[in-house]
């Protein structure tokens, strides 16, 4: 969704839950991905429309280095 509806690019990390239920550590796959503030409100909706219980991390890209976010109009 984020190639396909965004046109972003991602990063997938494969992961395991260090804490479950009844100690069961579930694999998971962490998608990682960099988009304008503009394009959070989409982002949202279309992760919603797919995992409503998705854990959804943000952080602002000030704090990243190297690379370039080209403008994409939204749809």
């Amino acid at each position: 969704m984020i190639i396909n509806v965004l046109g972003r690019g991602v990063t997938i990390y494969p992961a395991k839950g260090g804490y479950g239920k009844n100690g069961v550590h579930n694999e998971y796959d962490v998608i990682f991905t960099v988009i304008t503030r503009l394009e959070i409100r989409k982002l949202n909706i279309e992760i919603s429309k797919i995992d409503p219980k998705a854990f959804v991390v943000m952080s602002k890209i000030n704090d990243t280095r190297g690379g370039m976010i080209k403008k994409r109009s939204i749809n």
